[in-house]
C-alpha cells in the first residue's frame, strides 16, 4: 500500500497527515489544536454575524449606515486573519 495515496490533507494548517482507521466522520484536521482552532474562528465570526444583526436591527440611522458598518467589521475582520498570518507585524 502507497503511504502517500492514504495521505489528507489538514483544513486548518495545510499539513498533510495520516487519518486514523477507527471509524466515524471522516478525519478533517491533523490535530486537535487545528481543530480547536478552526471552530474558534468559526465562533468569531459567528460572533460577529450576530453583532452585525443587532446593529442593523436596532440601529435608527439610515439604512446606509449598515453598509459603513458592515464594511468596519469585514475590515476589522480581515486585520485579525492578517495579524494571525504575519504574527512578526503585530510585535513590530
Amino acid at each position: 500500500m502507497d503511504l502517500t495515496a492514504a495521505l489528507r490533507t489538514c483544513d486548518w494548517c495545510s499539513h498533510h497527515f495520516l487519518p486514523r482507521n477507527t471509524g466515524g466522520h471522516p478525519q478533517r484536521f491533523c490535530t486537535p489544536v487545528c481543530r480547536r482552532l478552526w471552530k474558534a474562528k468559526l465562533a468569531k465570526r459567528r460572533k460577529q454575524q450576530r453583532r452585525l444583526a443587532v446593529l442593523i436591527k436596532t440601529s435608527p440611522e439610515p439604512r446606509r449606515s449598515y453598509f459603513i458598518e458592515y464594511r468596519r467589521l469585514v475590515q476589522e475582520a480581515i486585520d485579525v486573519l492578517e495579524s494571525q498570518q504575519h504574527p512578526s507585524r503585530v510585535l513590530s
